[in-house]
């Protein structure tokens, strides 16, 4: 019964304010939290993107568990950052090879000097393909801090979403894991650990749009709009929910279409929420007049 025709007009911009409005109340919650540090704020929610959703939460607990001073002290150590991270995950405690013991060393004196608590977070392997490890991940994050220090401003002050990948493209695991996925094993595969251009856009869609919009919405009464725009200029996201849109022949052209239709198959139809569904309605109106 769905078609294109059948979309109401401003219907995806509606939805993906109403998104941003969620995802912007969040981060509120969070600045109180910490302080108003949304520096301190970005590093958490950054942390939670890189986690994906296997290590989302146990990848923000790690990044909560440490005062963003500490990261802002170490970030131009990239061994440094890296070994807090690992340490923190509870992987350094019997090295298995020389860099193992490389970065239980930088963690050993890091945790006296800065008195880290002695808690452990786990992030888990199960059913995640290998460029998805959280070893993988959490040496990513550190060379993101590593090679922008001043990243908030960075992120804060980008116009377009083409200065926004500029920030991502070139991050990169550790040397240490071309040749490696996890600890002490040695992979086939020897290259260097990028992020691809999928996840550099879905960190752009689901943690720095949001923080852009928070940061700016009080005091940039165009924000809304310009944040739109950057939706429309990245492509439409690539997943289950968007492939049966596809199979109805809704022709999907961007993120701010795709990020909308996700939204509101999560809000509308698995809530089967027909009757207050602006789609519905329209479908609904339609069949009684005929």
């Amino acid at each position: 019964m769905i078609s294109s025709d059948e979309i109401p007009f401003n219907f995806h911009e509606e939805n993906v304010l109403k998104k941003l409005e969620q995802k912007s109340s969040d981060i509120e919650k969070s600045l109180e939290q910490f302080k108003n540090n949304f520096e301190a704020v970005l590093f958490h929610n950054l942390a939670y993107s890189f986690g994906l959703k296997v290590n989302a939460f146990i990848f923000k607990q790690i990044a909560e568990s440490i005062d963003f001073t500490i990261i802002n002290k170490i970030r131009q150590n990239e061994t440094q950052l890296e070994s807090l991270l690992f340490g923190v995950s509870g992987w350094l405690e019997n090295p298995e090879d020389e860099q193992m013991k490389i970065w239980k060393r930088e963690f050993d004196f890091i945790k006296a000097k800065f008195l880290i608590s002695d808690l452990k977070f786990h992030p888990k392997f199960l059913r995640l393909r290998p460029p998805n490890f959280p070893t993988i991940r959490l040496s990513q994050l550190a060379n993101l801090y590593n090679q922008h220090h001043n990243l908030f401003s960075k992120i804060i002050s980008a116009k377009n979403s083409g200065e926004l990948f500029e920030i991502f493209k070139n991050i990169k695991a550790s040397a240490y894991w071309d040749l490696h996925f996890n600890f002490g094993k040695i992979s086939t595969i020897n290259h260097p650990k990028t992020l691809s251009k999928d996840f550099i856009e879905l960190i752009i869609l689901n943690t720095i749009l949001p923080l852009k919009y928070t940061y700016h919405k009080y005091h940039n009464e165009e924000i809304a709009g310009e944040i739109l725009n950057f939706y429309k200029n990245i492509p439409a996201e690539k997943n289950s929910i968007i492939n049966d849109w596809n199979k109805i022949g809704l022709k999907i052209k961007s993120a701010l279409e795709s990020q909308s239709l996700i939204y509101h198959f999560k809000n509308s139809c698995e809530e089967k929420n027909c009757l207050n569904c602006s789609i519905g309605f329209k479908i609904l109106k339609e069949s009684s007049n005929a």
